[in-house]
C-alpha cells in the first residue's frame, strides 16, 4: 500500500476550512493509501489549536457546577432520559436562570421546549434574539 505523509500545514489549513486543503485530504482519503503523520505533526497541530481553543474558551464566562446543579441534572436525566453531560448543561441553565441555549445537539430540542429554555440551533434564531 502506498503511503502519503501529511504535513501539519495541510491538517491545520483543513481544520481552518481552507477549501484547497480540505479537498486534498478528501481526495487522498478516496485512494487506497495510508495517510500518515509522526509525533512532530501531532505536536504542531495540537499546539496550534490548543492556543486557539484556550483563547476561545478563556473569553467566555465560566459558571460552576455545584451540588444543586447536580441535583437538577439528576431530575433531568430521569425525566428526559438525558446523558449526564447534556443534563448538566441544562441544569446549569436552569440553576443560573439562563433562558437561551445555543447548541446543534438535537437531544436538546424537546427538553428545552418542555423546560422553557429557548434553543438557538440555527443562525436565524441567533439573529432574531431580542432582550
Amino acid at each position: 500500500m502506498s503511503r502519503i505523509f501529511l504535513d501539519s500545514s495541510i491538517l491545520v489549513e483543513s481544520l481552518k476550512g481552507n477549501d484547497s486543503a480540505v479537498k486534498i485530504i478528501e481526495a487522498l482519503k478516496e485512494k487506497e493509501v495510508l495517510l500518515v503523520i509522526n509525533p512532530i505533526v501531532f505536536s504542531e497541530v495540537t499546539y496550534l489549536f490548543m492556543k486557539y481553543v484556550f483563547s476561545m474558551l478563556n473569553s467566555l464566562a465560566m459558571f460552576d457546577v455545584n451540588a444543586e446543579t447536580v441535583s437538577i441534572a439528576e431530575e433531568l436525566m430521569l425525566n428526559y432520559n438525558l446523558l449526564p453531560n447534556d443534563a448538566l448543561i441544562l441544569a446549569t441553565c436552569k440553576y443560573y436562570g439562563i433562558k437561551y441555549l445555543a447548541s446543534l445537539d438535537t437531544d436538546f430540542e424537546k427538553v428545552c421546549e418542555a423546560e422553557k429554555i429557548n434553543l438557538i440551533n440555527n443562525p436565524e434564531k441567533a439573529g432574531g434574539i431580542r432582550f
